[in-house]
């Protein structure tokens, strides 16, 4: 099934890769983010199936990013995508709401599969 998908992160390099890899696999990407603002504008505007979340932002952080999301919208899948390692972080995101975390960097089969385990959650 082809998902609507929001990737948000403040890395043009990785945006531009994520974006790359979900249309190679036959998804439609709505918008890019770098930023919450940017983030909420584009989710209330486009209504994705999922989002792509960095971890590690320089505006905001992803918890933070992820709590604004679940308020404005309690149904979009939100997958992680973060270099970090530390599994009590990923143990506040997933209680927080995000349906699994994809670790930097990645191969497009485990983005394939992330997407397939965030999509049946």
């Amino acid at each position: 099934m082809a998902l609507k998908v929001l990737v948000v992160d403040d890395s043009p390099v990785t945006r531009a890769m994520l974006s790359d890899f979900l249309s190679m696999i036959g998804h439609q990407v709505v918008g890019e983010g770098v930023d919450l603002a940017q983030t909420l504008t584009i989710l209330k505007a486009q209504t994705p199936d999922l989002i792509t979340l960095d971890l590690s932002m320089e505006k905001e952080d992803g918890l933070t990013v992820l709590k604004a999301i679940r308020q404005a919208d309690a149904k979009v899948k939100v997958l992680i995508v973060s270099g970090n390692t530390q599994q009590e972080i990923y143990d506040q995101l997933l209680a927080a709401g995000a349906c699994g975390v994809l670790m930097k960097p990645f191969t497009l089969s485990e983005l394939t599969t992330a997407l397939d385990k965030a999509a049946a959650a």
